[in-house]
């Protein structure tokens, strides 16, 4: 957890896969549904998550992720209030819809989120692509964005950033945070996936441990990050594919396995 941001009534925090209910190969914090484990044992889950982080109550919102581009702004249903007019990045405003706080239905294709509305938690799951969490603490702003390869060669990571722009928020005084994902040590790719990426952020470009040619998404999210002019970068640095008793890993374990998250919101009367 950033504990500067908590200071200022942001929570950002990466999860693992310890200390949840899930059994294996879910074991055992899995946060994603749509990976054939036991729905009661993943709402279970997210509220221990929810509870740990203070956010425990306030509703989570996730998209259906299409490793894309597609940024969603997220509104709290304030009565009587109007969403703000769509802008290039933002779209229509989306809502969250019925259901209990950490079970609500995906708001839509997407892979970030935004929102200026304190008690939103906003939340990307990932299993060796990148998460990425922005802040603008003076602003009132935050995102969250995954960045698996397609997404990083979509330039999803500066859409986020231009996204929270539009929400007034300034990408000098932007915290940025990149959680951990599969590093180049493991993550070997064809030319094609490694002009797509690498040929759009040479950071991401590497050599496995095998020697053979690489990819480093969040070497790739953090240069994107900078690009955009994001004032304030700190990256995880943490390979999902090695450090198997901390992280899920869809590579490693051939695609049957849970999903940990990013996850940001603001404290409502949170800060100083």
């Amino acid at each position: 957890m950033a504990e500067d941001l908590l200071e200022a009534g942001i929570v950002a925090a990466f999860t693992g896969r310890a200390g949840g209910t899930s059994s294996a190969p879910f074991a055992t914090l899995n946060l994603a549904l749509r990976v054939q484990d036991d729905l009661r044992r993943v709402l279970a889950n997210r509220r221990r998550v929810a509870t740990v982080l203070g956010l425990a109550g306030h509703p989570w919102a996730l998209a259906r992720q299409v490793h894309g581009a597609t940024i969603l702004h997220i509104r709290a249903n304030p009565p009587g209030q109007d969403p703000p007019e769509p802008g290039p990045r933002l779209g229509e405003a989306r809502l969250l819809g019925q259901g209990p706080p950490e079970g609500k239905a995906p708001v839509g294709d997407a892979d970030g989120l935004v929102t200026a509305d304190p008690g939103v938690v906003l939340v990307v799951l990932t299993a060796d692509c990148a998460p990425v969490l922005l802040a603008d603490v003076g602003a009132g702003v935050v995102g969250a964005v995954h960045a698996g390869w397609r997404g990083l060669a979509a330039g999803v990571v500066e859409a986020g950033v231009a996204a929270m722009a539009e929400l007034g928020a300034d990408p000098g005084a932007m915290v940025g945070l990149v959680g951990p994902a599969v590093g180049g040590c493991c993550y070997e790719v064809g030319p094609e996936v490694r002009e797509a990426v690498g040929g759009r952020y040479p950071a991401a470009l590497a050599t496995t441990r095998d020697g053979l040619p690489g990819l480093d998404p969040a070497a790739g999210a953090a240069q994107a990050l900078e690009r955009a002019g994001v004032g304030q970068l700190r990256v995880a640095g943490e390979c999902t594919v090695d450090l198997e008793e901390r992280f899920f890993s869809h590579r490693r374990d051939h695609g049957r396995t849970g999903r940990q998250s990013g996850i940001i919101a603001m404290i409502p009367g949170g800060g100083r």
